[in-house]
């Protein structure tokens, strides 16, 4: 009995063995397979950076598309995209390089090759695109780098998407509250959006952080002025401000516009010819033309008008106050 149950004991297990050695033989046979194919990668993928340290870059593509062909990997397919972008083959090189995204959509490298490449055909929005995910990406691994949000909010600012520009610069703020660089940034992309009630408490915030910040200074006497109050104080402002810069031309712009406020045109000329004589500017020439205009000077006022439109075209403003002009047919 014993022996017959140690036959049967060894022959099931003979059975097990033969019966599940073929498919360890497959295993073992694929997986060599693929060893032997991402060995062969890796030495095309070698010798195609040999190639490049040469300078033999048709050889070198060569070598990176056996290397992608014996094992799809993204390495060779970067090195494809820049190689093709050296040659000036352009089309293959974005393809290459978006092959590279789809199997890492977090490669910063390849990103930046096609923003650059973007940027070359002029399809500016493209490679924006490419700079923002870039630098987004470098805003996760980075919080806290407050000069990563300032080149996203330069970035959507050159787009012209000004709340997207101002809601980065918030946020390097936040990292950053007595920056006052970024404080009059913040107060200048509000005046640009027409939200001047928000400009101003940046422009106030400021003076209060630095009052010597003569940008500031400016800035805030000229709202002022703009709107026809504080006029005292928006003087004494622009002249702190021009305490610290006494040759520039906006600043000088901004007094005359104060004595203009004021009714002292003869004051507002004088300030403003000075403005002129530091900065070519259409605000300048507008405001000259408007107190000649208040001096009864109609034919200077149209001089100076017309030299605005020169500089910048579309200002519907001062085609009206030309259009005034001519129905006193002057």
């Amino acid at each position: 009995m014993v022996q017959r149950a140690l036959k049967t004991i060894l022959f099931l297990m003979l059975t097990l063995t033969f019966s599940v050695r073929p498919a360890e033989c497959y295993v073992d046979v694929a997986m060599q397979e693929e060893a032997l194919l991402k060995a062969k990668s890796l030495a095309s993928y070698t010798m195609g950076v040999v190639y490049d340290l040469k300078g033999f870059t048709d050889e070198a593509i060569e070598s990176y598309e056996k290397s992608a062909q014996y094992n799809d990997n993204y390495a060779a397919h970067l090195r494809l995209g820049a190689d093709y972008a050296r040659l000036g083959k352009l089309p293959e090189a974005t393809a290459e390089l978006q092959t590279v995204l789809q199997q890492d959509p977090n490669n910063v490298q390849a990103r930046y090759l096609l923003a650059l490449i973007y940027s070359s055909l002029k399809e500016f929005d493209k490679a924006a695109l490419e700079y923002e995910a870039i630098l987004k990406s470098f805003s996760k691994a980075q919080p806290e780098n407050k000069e990563i949000y300032g080149y996203l909010g330069q970035l959507y600012y050159s787009q012209g998407e000004y709340e997207k520009a101002i809601k980065e610069f918030e946020i390097m703020l936040s990292l950053d509250p007595i920056n006052t660089d970024i404080i009059f940034l913040l107060g200048s992309l509000y005046l640009e959006q027409n939200d001047d009630g928000k400009a101003k408490d940046y422009f106030l915030r400021c003076t209060k952080v630095d009052p010597q910040h003569d940008g500031c200074l400016n800035s805030l006497g000229y709202l002022y002025a703009e709107e026809g109050i504080n006029l005292k104080e928006a003087q004494d402002l622009i002249e702190q401000a021009l305490a610290l810069d006494p040759e520039n031309g906006a600043y000088l712009d901004s007094l005359g516009w104060v004595f203009y406020q004021r009714g002292e045109y003869e004051k507002a000329l004088m300030t403003l010819k000075k403005a002129n004589k530091f900065l070519k500017d259409p605000v300048i020439y507008d405001h000259l033309g408007d107190v000649y205009r208040k001096l009864s000077q109609p034919e200077q006022a149209k001089k100076y008008w017309e030299l605005s439109l020169e500089l910048l075209p579309e200002q519907n403003h001062i085609q009206e106050k030309l259009k005034s002009l001519e129905q006193l047919n002057l």
